[in-house]
This record gives structure tokens, C-alpha cells and sequence, in this order.
């Protein structure tokens, strides 16, 4: 087996990939995002079989690999020795990942993932109804600039509620207090002000049909920022929910998609977001869950199916055209 890794090679997730492809007697060429053009370049024919990457020197012909695992820096580096202007630096970046991408929508082989998949990811009003067609319960949510709309939406949740941002962007999740308020009446732009639903997080890891529930232990609003450091244990995943979650990932074109949910005491499973680039590597070293094996293991299932690119969904959101904004969901 032939696989690559694609963009950050010292992302813990994409280094710990290629370790266990190695184990398992794979061939993993690193193909590091500031090394194109340096490092590696690549030719496609007319058909996509018929494509190439050069590399160190080699060529490796690209019907020889299996997949590929992409982890691409959110602030790549220029190539070493290389300095620019600050606005001549961020489209030399924009150019050269748009050719990564275009070589990732052309590869006849499996890649974890495309960038052209789960883009609803980059609106969370849009996935969350997304989500929402797709069976799955979603807390009853508003997107808003409007504070007066906002603190009337709070005043409905029993248990309070929470706030994140509309965008993809990693951001840390937080109760909505009086600052909120504040930073709305003084003009900011929207946010998403949903419904707290207690009382246990959990991940579902979905690659390929397999799906992987883990169960973390936390008393923090937001685990991924909890001081005193998270628990993790495998937990069973409802045989409803699991379908759903890899009917979902399948539709966005996902092979790996990681579903944040939370579950009440009551055994009713609420999901909050789906992540097309989930850090997958805590949830495997804590529970032991293979979510790599079975990475790997798509790669050589599917080797002759090539996914397909999904292109862009339809029905994303007109640009908003207003400055005051309210979008409700739930």
C-alpha cells in the first residue's frame, strides 16, 4: 500500500497516520504544503489515471496509491528562504493551496478529506439545519446581532443557553452572560445563541460505515478548553443516530467526520455541529478505538471506487445584505 500525507507533516493527527500505515508495511510520501513546487510537483493527464507526482526526485505515477490523509496548517509557512510583502505572502498561500486543492478533487484515489466536502461546516446556521433535514435533533438555536432578541431567547431556555460563533472557525463555546448582551447592544456581528442541553458530551466518529462513540467527562462548558483536562470512554452509539451520522457524512462527501452531541439523562441525543477535519487522535489514545486502522482501512477498500467531488451544497445562504440579523432553527 502507497498512501500520502498531505500539508502539515507535524500535525500529531497526520504524523500518527503515517505511523500506523508504516506498521502495517505501508509506503507514506509526505507531501508538505510549502514544499510545492520545491519539494514535490505534480502532472495530470486527461484522464486522472494517467496523473503523476514528482517527488524527491521520483516519480510516483498517481494510480499507484491508495489515499491520501490531508492535515493542512490553518498558517502555512513560505518555502525556507523565501520572504514577501504581507499582502503578497497571503496570495502566494491562497495560490498554492488552491492548487492543492484542485490536485485533491483530481486524484483517482480516496482522500480524508477533501476540501471540497462538508463545507457546511463553514456556517453553522446552515449545517445545523442541515443536520436538522438529516434526523438528527438540533437544540433550538437563533443566529442574531440583536440583543433585545437575544435576551428574549435566553428568557425561553429553561436551562440558560450558550453561544459560538456563525463561522467554521475554531471557537470557544461559552454561556451567554450580561457581556454578551453588552457587545451586541454595542454593535457586533452574529452570533449563534442556542439552548443549553445538559448532561453527558459525546463524539461520534464516523469513517466510512464505522462509527465510534466516545463518551468525555468534563464539567466544562467547552471540554476542548478545560483546564483540569477531559476523560474520555467508549460508549455505544444508537443504532438510529449512528445511521444518520454516516447517511450525513456520506451526502457531504466525508470518509471521516466527527458529530459533537449532547445526550440528557433521558438517553436523547441532541447534536450540536459535525467537523470535516475532527482531531480524532485523544479520543483514540484514551478509549483505544482503531479510528486510524480504519482510515487506513477505507483506503484499501476502496481503492478502483474513487469518491467523487460533491462540489459546493445548494441552498447556502444569500450574503446578508442587512445589518441586523436573525436566523432561528430548532
Amino acid at each position: 500500500m502507497r498512501i500520502c500525507i498531505v500539508g502539515d507533516g507535524e500535525d500529531l493527527s497526520a504524523a500518527y497516520v503515517s505511523w500506523r500505515a508504516e506498521r502495517r508495511g505501508a509506503e507514506v510520501v509526505l507531501l508538505r504544503e510549502q514544499g510545492l513546487g520545491e519539494e514535490w510537483t505534480f502532472r495530470l493527464g486527461e484522464a486522472p489515471n494517467d496523473g503523476c507526482l514528482e517527488v524527491g526526485g521520483r516519480t510516483c505515477a498517481l494510480a499507484d496509491f491508495e489515499g491520501a490523509f490531508v492535515r493542512l496548517n490553518p498558517a502555512p509557512p513560505l518555502p525556507g528562504g523565501l520572504e514577501l510583502p504581507d499582502d503578497e505572502e497571503a496570495l502566494f498561500i491562497l495560490e498554492r493551496r488552491y492548487a492543492i486543492h484542485w490536485l485533491l478533487d483530481a486524484v483517482p484515489f480516496v482522500v480524508v478529506n477533501r476540501a471540497s466536502a462538508g463545507r457546511s461546516n463553514g456556517s453553522k446556521p446552515f449545517q445545523m439545519r442541515l443536520l436538522a433535514g438529516a434526523g438528527l435533533a438540533v437544540p433550538r438555536w437563533i443566529a442574531t446581532n440583536e440583543a433585545a432578541r437575544a435576551r428574549a431567547f435566553v428568557a425561553t431556555c429553561p436551562a440558560g443557553a450558550i453561544y459560538k460563533a456563525c463561522s467554521g472557525m475554531r471557537c470557544h463555546v461559552r454561556r451567554v452572560d450580561e457581556m454578551l448582551f453588552e457587545r451586541l447592544a454595542a454593535g457586533t456581528a452574529p452570533v449563534v445563541v442556542q439552548e443549553y442541553v445538559g448532561e453527558s458530551d459525546v463524539r461520534v466518529h464516523v469513517v466510512g460505515e464505522r462509527v465510534f462513540g466516545t463518551e468525555v467527562l468534563s464539567a466544562a462548558i467547552d471540554y476542548r478548553f478545560d483546564e483540569g483536562g477531559a476523560a474520555f470512554r467508549p460508549t455505544a452509539v444508537p443504532p438510529e443516530v449512528a445511521g444518520r451520522c454516516v447517511a450525513t457524512a456520506r451526502r457531504e462527501g466525508l470518509v471521516l467526520a466527527g458529530f459533537d452531541f449532547r445526550v440528557t439523562r433521558d438517553e436523547r441525543w441532541f447534536c450540536l455541529e459535525m467537523n470535516p477535519v475532527p482531531t480524532f487522535l485523544p479520543y483514540e489514545v484514551a478509549t483505544g478505538q482503531a479510528i486510524a486502522d480504519a482510515i487506513l482501512d477505507e483506503f484499501v477498500a476502496r481503492r478502483g471506487r474513487p469518491e467523487l467531488c460533491p462540489g459546493v451544497p445548494e441552498g447556502l445562504p444569500e450574503p446578508c445584505r442587512s445589518s441586523k440579523v436573525v436566523l432561528a432553527g430548532g
